[in-house]
């Protein structure tokens, strides 16, 4: 895979795009886990501007991968993007832009987190330039909302409370292979739409997004960033949630086959 900085815009001045390339090799070099996309080193001599590779993926993202692959175990696929989150939590970098796109899969069908162009390592000195990700993926304090009464004057940031927000989101399309519901396009919203934001029940299948899943990631969509649960309690709940339903799978087949055994006697 290429990722370029060309992004075609005479907006943004080469010494920029140089800089943001430098930032996310950066930060993108020194990650090394299996839910990360491997970062193979940048190239200078192939284009206009430098580029960065990484391993090719034939499987492209996540959402094209289960259109061809209905079948495929989504939860392995939703616990393999929340271990590469957590892992990179755990380093406190903040990814900031976790969507369908920016979750690949490899050729043995594991997920990797790609793409850290607004990615920021915490607690360093360089990354203060305000970045909010993919809007329809995007919290709630990252939005402007052009009819409060006050605002304060600072911009919005994401945060691993954010990221956990927008997993929660991308567990939803995993789990439907639908596009997000009512979701809004743009930064700026106006106070109605903000109250609203929260995904509703009644919007998603509960044979595709069964009712226990729903309480986790109801969890994490607070609108309070204080009160999401970290990457870390979320996977361990699903995975809770993993071992009881199997229990109860396994339960169900057993006394299906013990009526199953006693009618032919």
């Amino acid at each position: 895979m290429i990722r370029s900085f060309d992004d075609g815009s005479d907006q943004v001045p080469a010494e920029e795009l140089l800089h943001r390339l430098k930032r996310e090799a950066d930060i993108w070099s020194k990650l090394k886990h299996e839910n990360v996309l491997p970062f193979i080193g940048v190239c200078d001599d192939f284009a206009p501007c430098p580029v960065l590779i990484a391993p090719f993926c034939t499987f492209g993202h996540v959402g094209t991968y289960l259109r061809k692959n209905p079948s495929a175990d989504r939860y392995e696929l939703i616990r393999g993007v929340g271990s590469g989150l957590q892992f990179l939590h755990d380093n406190d970098i903040v990814h900031g832009d976790l969507k369908m796109q920016n979750v690949l899969v490899d050729k043995r069908g594991v997920p990797c987190i790609c793409d850290f162009g607004i990615s920021k390592i915490l607690d360093r000195r360089g990354f203060s330039t305000p970045s909010v990700g993919t809007v329809p993926y995007m919290a709630p304090e990252l939005f402007i909302v052009f009819d409060r009464s006050s605002v304060d004057g600072t911009l919005p940031n994401t945060t691993k409370a954010s990221d956990v927000y927008s997993f929660a989101l991308l567990v939803l399309e995993i789990l439907t292979s639908e596009p997000l519901k009512k979701r809004p396009r743009k930064q700026v919203v106006s106070s109605k739409v903000l109250e609203a934001l929260r995904p509703k029940r009644a919007d998603y299948d509960v044979y595709k997004v069964a009712d226990e899943f729903w309480m986790v990631l109801d969890h994490c969509w607070a609108f309070d960033p204080l009160l999401r649960p970290t990457i870390g309690e979320v996977l361990g709940s699903l995975s809770a949630l993993r071992g009881y339903r199997h229990s109860q799978a396994g339960l169900l087949n057993a006394a299906k086959r013990i009526e199953s055994d006693q009618s032919t006697r």
